[in-house]
C-alpha cells in the first residue's frame, strides 16, 4: 500500500468495531482516520481531504 492512501474508518456502532484494523492499515503505509457518524465536522473534512470512507460493521456472531 503506498502512503499516498487515505482511508477513513467510520464506526456506526457504539462499541469499537474490527479492532485493529486501524494499525494494520497503518503499518501497511496508509494514512487512517477513525470517526463515527455524529461527528459530522470531522466526517466532511476528511472527505474534503479525499480520505477513501469506509463504514465498519460488525462481524456476525
Amino acid at each position: 500500500m503506498s502512503t499516498a492512501k487515505q482511508v477513513l474508518l467510520i464506526n456506526p456502532e457504539a462499541k469499537p468495531v474490527l479492532s485493529g484494523l486501524a494499525d494494520t492499515l497503518r503499518a501497511a503505509g496508509a494514512e487512517v482516520r477513525e470517526t463515527n457518524l455524529d461527528d459530522y465536522e470531522a466526517l466532511l473534512d476528511a472527505l474534503a481531504q479525499g480520505f477513501m470512507p469506509v463504514v465498519l460493521k460488525a462481524p456476525l456472531d
